[in-house]
């Protein structure tokens, strides 16, 4: 169903006498969260991106990572009156610009869907794996994004990248690559992935974490399957660098009975699209997958590996089926039983 769809649905809720009652029933009809997000299109840039700085001046470390990189160009100045960029050979360069701006979990936070997003730095990050996490950073005023505006706790992030051309570009892939991505809402975290960075700067981040409200339960309706398929298929090629993934699923008690009453060769068929991901994944960069419901963690690549070893004469699709009955299983148990 197309937006048109969406349209719909929202009058029929806005015209019945009876709020609650019409929520429930679209409900029935509805997509998940991030489904409008996952097919959207990403804006057209104003400008045409910073290019790459010319490897013939650069050393081999350099000239490998941008071989392997895809930029639009727009060079950048030499610098030659900056001791910075004339005196530092650029694997030095870079040493200072990953102690600046990488091994930092960052918040990436958004009040609505239509507010403006912004990002603060976890000041508890050996914490981050704790069920009800906070950090000081989350308790006090939002900072401003503005890379060039006072703020008592600056992050250090935007306004190195803001110094100069040259600077973005040689660091800004450290951004993405080096840090852990961590996002409390739908909305926030697909907006900042498809309307807010570049395409191909997806392709960069490495670790990336969400709390994923789920409104109901993933096989609801085709809509549903077709945004949940999307969603791990976008995980899979768009998110190409990901090295570990980890989503705390939230449910309301509707969905949670759902899987608490399913058996596990039919709930199989939701978990699926998770564990082919992280199988895939998981061969191709060693990207580690965990997912977590009511406080349990699950490795989906360990479940796959341990179904593997104790079923050494299943095949692939085989293990694959017992696999997703296995995690399948394990979350009914985190829910409780009936």
């Amino acid at each position: 169903m197309s937006s048109w769809g969406d349209s719909a649905i929202n009058a029929f809720v806005n015209l019945t006498p009876s709020s609650p009652w019409a929520i429930q029933v679209a409900e029935q009809w509805r997509g998940l969260p991030f489904g409008k997000y996952i097919y959207q299109t990403p804006p057209r840039r104003q400008r045409s991106l910073t290019g790459t700085i010319d490897p013939s001046k650069e050393g081999i470390w350099r000239k490998l990572q941008l071989f392997s990189s895809v930029e639009t160009i727009e060079q950048s100045y030499e610098q030659t009156n900056s001791a910075f960029f004339s005196k530092l050979p650029l694997d030095i360069r870079m040493i200072i610009y990953e102690m600046v701006l990488g091994y930092k979990v960052i918040h990436i936070e958004s009040a609505t869907p239509q507010s403006r997003i912004y990002h603060l730095v976890c000041n508890r990050p050996s914490a981050i794996n704790e069920p009800n996490h906070q950090c000081h950073a989350l308790s006090t005023q939002r900072p401003s994004s503005a890379p060039r505006e006072d703020y008592k706790e600056p992050s250090g992030l935007l306004p190195l990248l803001a110094t100069c051309r040259r600077v973005y570009s040689e660091s800004i892939r450290i951004l993405y690559a080096a840090n852990t991505f961590q996002f409390t809402s739908n909305h926030a975290a697909f907006r900042f992935l498809k309307t807010m960075i570049p395409s191909h700067r997806i392709q960069s981040i490495r670790h990336f974490r969400m709390i994923m409200r789920l409104p109901h339960h993933p096989n609801m309706n085709s809509r549903s399957k077709r945004d949940w398929l999307a969603l791990w298929e976008f995980f899979t090629n768009e998110m190409s660098g990901l090295q570990s993934l980890y989503l705390k699923l939230m449910m309301l008690h509707d969905t949670q009975e759902q899987i608490r009453s399913a058996a596990d060769d039919e709930g199989a068929d939701w978990v699926r699209p998770m564990v082919l991901m992280a199988i895939s994944a998981n061969r191709t960069r060693g990207c580690r997958v965990e997912i977590v419901t009511n406080s349990e963690v699950q490795d989906l690549n360990t479940t796959y590996k341990q179904v593997v070893a104790s079923n050494t004469t299943a095949d692939m699709n085989m293990a694959i089926q017992r696999t997703c009955m296995e995690v399948h299983q394990r979350m009914r148990s985190s829910l409780g039983t009936n």
